[in-house]
């Protein structure tokens, strides 16, 4: 037997005997617990040396020897210290780095979004020293494209900038290779466009200037995905719509253009336009009225986009004085590059950075509710190391040591929660970029170094959140009546649960809002469905295709429509076919519709409409209601006197009582007016669940299209027709690339992506969030129960029930889950108006939205507190009362 006497009295000559007593018996206890493990030597050594590092001597009677550790050797003692209590506890450390890293691996998932798609957006050379540049729209939003002549003024005559480039949006083109034919997105640039980004190719190089050879830049993930990452990549050929194009270089790893998160897989220059789309883009490089470039400049040293605004301001005007046919009115508009940077994915920067910011938010309070499930359990076990800490500070240990020794522990935690939480951060990348429609030009997000510094602050930062109280709380304790009380009493025991209560009512009430927030949308994504959208997407299905990428001339094309047609209708599962220029949910707007008999407005504010050109028994396949009038017929020739169709909003909006038949209007391009043969009822055009907004359908014998889309009706199910329709479209024209298959169910699917994803992400942060204050619930529940083992023992002892103990830890966490509600529903009236504008048909106070989160919310806290509940009262009373 050792003589643990000896040593306390070494350290603590002056000591009253009881003490002594009490801290020989820790250090004996402590010394059985390691010879559980180790032979009688090895836990006699560890017991002294915990003795020495962790229980200093006072600083008065420490031997001569002996010298002050520095600071870096009592940080490495208590991190072996640290290692060795975990090693102990593998139970409790494996919880905790569970539970911390569902949060922090949340976390770095929508980081790693954030840092991809607003942070770090464009992989460019200084990107704040860019602007956009395009005219000025009547609404706030990204300026609009400029035509290639206004572009080539404002580059050659601007003060402000070292270089402006332009680029179109993405535009579909055939690729034509040995394996047949497929699709590919193309962007036009001007020369000086990858200069003006300050890129430097992976291979090759890019555009010279005034480039006019027929020479392509690829993708990067082009190259690695179509092509396999090929070294001789560069002097390759590619056919895009029946034109040879050589590879002069490949842009930089996770560049994809400027257009937001779908890019180009190929770059061609701007002076090719005319070539490339000779139908799309005839006199594109000439005509002022075309705008089709976003313009993109680098300011000068010193310049302010201000300063730049003012000197293409002075230019737009007097190329007003200049061209007042096209120019007249006509403002230009200098923004932040941001502003533009996801007009091509629909959305603005704005709404982007605000989504971003409120899913940060939304995984901060997962985090935190982790984190005070944390502190709970190191209050509940600190609670059981009070003995411990009380030795050590009687044995002449700092507070501010121990403190310190306890961070130690919870730091350390808190990294290893954060190592497991990366992991699990890539992983729910994965999958969340995985719910992306696939395509090789999808941005690649960026888990960089910029993320794994996050995750390590998130980390260091949990585990000092998580850790201080509980340390500070350890260590406050008086040392002569830690070390004479019992192991337990009641009263101290309630005590400490009043800071774990309050925890947890504030983890009940995030909870609460997270899953309200996911009800709510998911109720919204339900009516969104069942809003009618204007033409039936029930055995629907659309097909795309292009003969003008296939070299096919107006009569080639013309008879192509005709053959496909009658060859799909002949399809025994077919019930009707048309072709549209329009895709649904994808209209194409054009700018200047001119009403009969309506004063001329400037040209800002010509009249936006939406241009749909049509074949026979299109109505009737897409389901659009003609309200009024007819539909066209094969009367509407080319020759014949020009016609149309408009909806409801233009026919109520210019005719008193909607009275249009019989009216003329002119359409821009038009030489004539039209006049109007029938009223069809208004349709979501662009978006899902959209303001009305003005619509025009003409006759395709009317006005001719080089890319239209079949529209297929089925007798049965559409997804039947997604092999036989385009094989019976190629076999009217085998060159043609029939692409775009999508039934109309993938159609409203598409157009409620960005709701879809956001319930997504919702539901499964609530749903963690509701996981977690379970466990907490439970946690604490539990802790309680055993704290008032005694009481409960007494409780019994005197003919208490067990319902009725039952019921009393039932009422002990139900009244917190409770009280977590309440103040939910009071902090829900403010998240109201963030949410009044975002729903479909459904108020932000949806009551089956709120009763569903109170009842799901209620469901699993009964769960949580039933578990301690039922156990509490099958406490033996005589166990109970011994032990308590």
């Amino acid at each position: 037997m050792h003589d643990w006497r000896r040593l306390v009295r070494e350290r603590l000559p002056g000591a009253e005997s009881a003490l002594v007593d009490e801290l020989a018996e820790h250090l004996e206890d402590h010394y059985r617990e390691q010879l559980s493990g180790v032979g009688e030597q090895e836990a006699y050594r560890c017991t002294l040396s915990e003795l020495n590092e962790i229980y200093p001597l006072r600083r008065s009677e420490r031997m001569p020897k002996e010298r002050r550790l520095r600071i870096g050797d009592d940080l490495w003692r208590d991190f072996r210290f640290a290692l060795r209590t975990m090693r102990k506890n593998p139970l409790f450390v494996l919880f905790v780095v569970l539970t911390l890293a569902l949060g922090i691996g949340a976390n770095t998932t929508v980081f790693t979004v954030i840092n991809t798609l607003i942070l770090n957006p464009l992989p460019v050379h200084d990107p704040g020293r860019l602007a956009a540049i395009g005219i000025e729209g009547l609404r706030s939003g990204p300026p609009k494209p400029l035509s290639y002549a206004d572009l080539e003024d404002y580059r050659n005559k601007n003060q402000v900038f070292s270089s402006v480039a332009g680029y179109t949006s993405p535009r579909v083109v055939t690729l034509q290779a040995a394996g047949g034919t497929e699709r590919v997105f193309c962007e036009l640039a001007t020369a000086d466009y990858f200069s003006t980004l300050g890129l430097n190719p992976v291979r090759g190089g890019f555009f010279t200037p005034d480039e006019k050879r027929f020479v392509a830049v690829l993708n990067y993930g082009t190259w690695q995905g179509r092509f396999g990452g090929a070294a001789d990549i560069v002097g390759r050929t590619l056919r895009l719509n029946n034109e040879v194009f050589t590879v002069v270089g490949v842009a930089p790893e996770h560049f994809i253009g400027v257009n937001g998160i779908m890019g180009p897989d190929v770059w061609v220059p701007a002076a090719l336009t005319e070539e490339l789309l000779p139908n799309e883009m005839q006199n594109a490089l000439h005509d002022r009225e075309k705008g089709i470039f976003q313009g993109i400049g680098r300011l000068k040293p010193g310049v302010s986009r201000a300063e730049a605004q003012a000197n293409l301001t002075t230019i737009a005007s007097a190329l007003a004085r200049a061209y007042p046919a096209t120019n007249e009115n006509r403002t230009v508009a200098v923004r932040s590059i941001g502003d533009v940077l996801f007009a091509g994915a629909n959305t603005g920067g704005s709404a982007v950075v605000f989504a971003g910011a409120m899913l940060l938010i939304v995984v901060g309070v997962v985090l935190l509710i982790a984190c005070s499930n944390v502190a709970n359990l190191l209050m509940a076990r600190a609670a059981a190391r009070r003995q411990e800490m009380a030795v050590r500070l009687a044995m002449g240990a700092s507070r501010r040591r121990l403190v310190r020794q306890l961070l130690t522990e919870s730091v350390l935690l808190g990294v290893l929660s954060g190592a497991v939480g990366l992991l699990m951060g890539y992983a729910g990348l994965q999958l969340l970029f995985g719910m992306l429609p696939s395509a090789s030009n999808f941005i690649v997000p960026k888990f960089d170094a910029t993320v794994f510094i996050f995750a390590l602050l998130v980390s260091l930062s949990t585990g000092f959140v998580f850790g201080i109280i509980p340390a500070l709380k350890a260590t406050r304790e008086d040392v002569g009546e830690t070390l004479k009380e019992e192991a337990r009493t009641t009263g101290r025991g309630r005590k400490r649960v009043t800071l774990g209560n309050s925890l947890l009512v504030g983890q009940v009430a995030f909870s609460f809002l997270l899953l309200m927030t996911a009800a709510l949308f998911l109720r919204s994504i339900q009516r969104a469905y069942n809003i009618d959208p204007g033409f039936q997407t029930a055995h629907l299905a659309t097909f795309m295709t292009n003969p003008g990428q296939a070299g096919y001339g107006k009569a080639q094309t013309k008879a192509f429509y005709k053959d496909a047609r009658e060859r799909v209708m002949r399809l025994p599962a077919v019930a009707s076919a048309s072709w549209s220029s329009n895709l649904p949910l994808w209209g194409r707007t054009v700018n200047g519709l001119q009403v009969e008999g309506r004063e001329q407005t400037p040209k800002v504010e010509k009249i936006s409409s939406i241009l749909s050109t049509v074949d026979l028994d299109y109505f009737e396949t897409a389901g659009v209601t003609i309200d009024r009038g007819r539909g066209f017929t094969n009367l509407d020739q080319e020759k014949s006197s020009p016609v149309a169709i408009v909806n409801e909003k233009v026919a109520h909006d210019f005719w008193p009582g909607g009275d249009a038949l019989g009216k003329r209007i002119q359409l821009p391009g038009d030489k004539q007016m039209r006049q109007i043969v029938g009223v069809a009822r208004n349709a979501s055009y662009t978006s899902w669940a959209e303001p009305p907004q003005f619509c025009v359908y003409v006759p395709l014998e009317q006005n001719y299209s080089d890319a239209m889309t079949m529209y297929v009706r089925s007798k049965g199910d559409p997804k039947d027709l997604l092999l036989p329709v385009p094989r019976e479209i190629q076999a009217a024209a085998p060159q043609i690339l029939v692409s775009g298959a999508r039934t109309g169910e993938e159609l409203v699917n598409g157009g409620l992506f960005q709701a879809r994803i956001g319930v997504t992400l919702l539901g499964v942060f609530g749903l963690l969030a509701l996981g977690l204050a379970s466990i907490g619930l439970y946690g604490i529940l539990a802790y309680s129960v055993n704290q008032r083992k005694r009481e409960i023992g007494l409780r019994m002892a005197l003919g208490a029930a067990q319902g009725s103990v039952l019921r009393l830890i039932l009422k002990q966490g139900m009244s917190l889950v409770l009280t977590g509600i309440a103040i939910g529903l009071a902090a829900s009236l403010f998240v109201d108006r963030l949410l009044s504008g975002m729903l479909y048909g459904v108020s932000s106070s949806d009551p089956v939205s709120v009763f569903g989160a109170v009842a799901l919310l209620v469901g699993v806290a009964l769960v949580a507190c039933y578990l301690p509940a039922r156990w509490a009262s099958r406490v033996d009373p005589l166990v109970a009362l011994r032990e308590g």
